[in-house]
């Protein structure tokens, strides 16, 4: 890389828990490059008096100043106690601030878990064990970069292939669409208590700290060609601790749920859903179109780029589906048309543009049938669709 990531490479700290201590907590951290822009691996190394800890985790891009990290904390090595779930208490974010990491908590304030493990195994570590337990709850921690030099060794497979190595650390095991666009839908799995949550997809916030409610509940993303990770962050505990915001997911006719009320998820910081779309071979699908005779339904002057379609099945659902093509590119491939409206963005070049609608199937009740709303600017214009296996429908939109 021309220019060094800020994130990737070691940062350190050293703290002295107490005036006159003898030892010092001394925490190290090392990121490796990013997968896919968002995605960092990430270990670190706890060390107190006799205590040693290695722990691979993952960090993942929330904005250019914050790394969202990972609830779970795989140990490669602990010794001479382990830590079990007070490494939850390292949470929220890591902030980019004067060249320096801070860790931005989010505080869990009414677990279960604060004194659990305190007293297991020799009591000669009980001082020890509440040391680092402090530290991890409520101390400052601040690390500062020693160099740039990117984590590179077994651990980056692990943490970014867990289907590989069964270890979860906040990344759901892939799902492959034929689909180019996700149904989504987010809910609250408790009465509305103020969860607030951020949803991007590659790296784009499709909504950012929205507070769960009936007003941001359905939508639908087209997917990018090739691998679409959507991160799903919890930005807040709410009013009842800890955020229980769930993202559902619909696409290629399947249904998938994220949800941070899952007992792997509790006090997570975010979920990764990885989504991969499989390309379409444009080629099959233009011979198609030219296999059809190609029906024009209407030429409309636009004055606007930027225009949403609404589709909808006017009459009886049944299971038609369609393709449409915006001047040679496939936008949307088999998309279901429903009795309820649907949208699809498109931009439109300047002059004329060719929008060709597509018969994948006839459904139950030939033919291929759907109604059309057209918005532009202040403008709309309503037409109908006909299509059917020997025949296209041919909107021409004339951008100003």
């Amino acid at each position: 890389m021309a220019q060094t990531d800020k994130w990737t490479g070691s940062w350190q700290m050293t703290r002295k828990p107490y005036a006159g201590s003898s030892s010092a907590i001394i925490l190290d951290l090392q990121i490796g490059m990013p997968d896919q822009g968002q995605l960092y691996p990430a270990k670190i190394k706890l060390q107190y008096g006799s205590f040693k800890g290695i722990y691979e985790l993952l960090l993942v891009r929330k904005n250019d100043g914050q790394l969202g990290i990972s609830r779970g904390k795989y140990p490669l090595q602990e010794t001479p106690f382990k830590l079990g779930t007070w490494l939850w208490y390292l949470n929220g974010t890591f902030d980019f601030r004067n060249n320096q990491l801070l860790v931005n908590r989010k505080w869990i304030d009414k677990a279960d878990f604060w004194m659990r493990g305190l007293y297991e195994g020799d009591e000669i570590w009980e001082s020890s064990k509440v040391t680092i337990r402090d530290f991890l709850y409520r101390d400052s921690i601040r690390l500062k970069k020693i160099n740039n030099n990117p984590l590179a060794d077994s651990s980056v497979r692990r943490i970014l292939q867990p289907e590989t190595s069964g270890i979860y650390l906040g990344i759901y095991d892939r799902i492959v669409s034929g689909d180019s666009l996700a149904l989504l839908k987010v809910e609250d799995q408790e009465k509305y208590d103020k969860d607030t949550v951020t949803l991007l997809h590659n790296g784009k916030p499709l909504f950012y700290r929205q507070e769960v409610n009936d007003r941001n509940r359905e939508f639908s993303v087209r997917l990018d060609t090739g691998r679409n990770l959507f991160v799903f962050f919890a930005d807040n505990y709410g009013g009842i601790q800890p955020n229980t915001g769930s993202l559902y997911m619909k696409t290629d006719g399947r249904e998938y749920g994220f949800t941070f009320s899952n007992r792997s998820n509790a006090y997570a910081t975010f979920l990764v859903a990885d989504v991969y779309h499989k390309a379409i071979v444009q080629q099959k699908l233009n011979d198609q179109v030219a296999a059809r005779t190609t029906e024009p339904v209407a030429t409309i002057a636009v004055d606007t780029a930027d225009v949403m379609l609404e589709l909808w099945d006017g009459a009886v659902q049944d299971g038609d589906s369609i393709s449409l093509r915006l001047n040679g590119k496939w936008i949307v491939t088999g998309f279901p048309v429903k009795n309820a409206v649907q949208k699809i963005p498109i931009r439109l070049e300047r002059g004329e543009n060719s929008l060709l609608f597509m018969a994948d199937n006839l459904g139950s009740i030939p033919p291929n049938t759907a109604e059309l709303r057209i918005r532009y600017g202040q403008q709309v214009q309503a037409l109908g669709l006909n299509t059917d296996m020997k025949k296209n429908n041919e909107i021409r939109l004339v951008l100003k």
